[in-house]
């Protein structure tokens, strides 16, 4: 593949993550000579890949619509309104994450308790750390697993993570008042064989549960969402504490979620039904309210 067409490909992955953005903002970002930047932006915007609005540049209809017949796009699409009811009865940071390369991206989430968390759109992950990244590499068999994955040891994910836009603020939102420095643990795998380890439990459990790898102040519960032609996963996270007092919510709410033709309405009438159960006896309502 050519290094122009490649070089485009890279400037419109940066427009769609940091845009509305300026040229020189973008060249600086990309490492590409302003001038060149300039010249790339002008072709993009003659066909529609990108339009300017303010002295800034963002991806325009073409780009927007380049995938939208794709099976990530339908993936999306579904994601969408499941995270959302995720949300909803959780009261936790949902994300949906699918393969992108080596790497597992957020394409859909919906924010948790109060309108200001964010929800990190965009955002990526490496396969071997976190539950999130774990549970897309479950779904790969282990020839296509070792091509995506970094020569060992593998790098540590923290100093990554804290780099990546879209993730610090994540991170800042869920770290209660700590230090906020992430820092990985033993738990995070640094070779095959610890990650297959890591994997085969996931496999068997059905979910990947992360109390802390990157932080002691920042979880994930996570279960596999396979899409056609797309690994892809579902997930809460939230403080580890927070996690724990709702594991049950979250498992059950997850379960339903990556369920094949799953709703809204199911999501949230299956979780009822055990935040019911929970209940004292007291405080459920009576039979005969129910029926009225």
């Amino acid at each position: 593949m050519s290094k122009t067409l490649m070089r485009g490909l890279r400037l419109l992955e940066s427009i769609d993550v940091h845009g509305p953005i300026a040229v020189t903002a973008l060249a600086r970002l990309s490492g590409i000579d302003t001038s060149i930047v300039s010249r790339e932006i002008t072709a993009l915007e003659r066909d529609g890949w990108v339009v300017r609005n303010d002295a800034k540049v963002e991806l325009g209809p073409r780009a927007a619509l380049l995938a939208h017949s794709s099976s990530a796009a339908t993936a999306v699409r579904q994601a969408e309104p499941l995270v959302h009811a995720v949300a909803g009865v959780t009261g936790l940071l949902t994300q949906a994450y699918g393969l992108v390369g080596n790497r597992a991206v957020v394409f859909a989430a919906a924010g948790g308790r109060g309108p200001e968390t964010p929800v990190g759109l965009g955002t990526s992950v490496p396969l071997f750390a976190t539950a999130a990244g774990k549970t897309i590499a479950s779904q790969l068999d282990s020839a296509e697993l070792g091509r995506r994955l970094p020569s060992e040891p593998y790098p540590d994910p923290a100093a990554e993570l804290a780099r990546l836009v879209g993730f610090p603020p994540i991170a800042d939102a869920l770290l209660s008042g700590a230090d906020g420095q992430l820092s990985s643990t033993a738990s995070v795998a640094v070779d095959r064989a610890g990650l297959d380890a890591q994997l085969d439990a996931l496999r068997r459990e059905g979910v990947a549960v992360d109390s802390g790898e990157l932080h002691p102040e920042m979880g994930c519960i996570a279960m596999a969402w396979p899409r056609p032609g797309v690994p892809a996963a579902l997930a809460c996270m939230g403080a580890p504490a927070d996690l724990a007092s709702v594991d049950l919510v979250v498992r059950t709410a997850l379960a339903a979620a990556t369920r094949s033709g799953a709703r809204p309405e199911d999501i949230v009438a299956r979780t009822a039904t055990v935040i019911r159960a929970r209940l004292p006896a007291r405080r459920r309502p009576s039979a005969a309210k129910a029926a009225r």
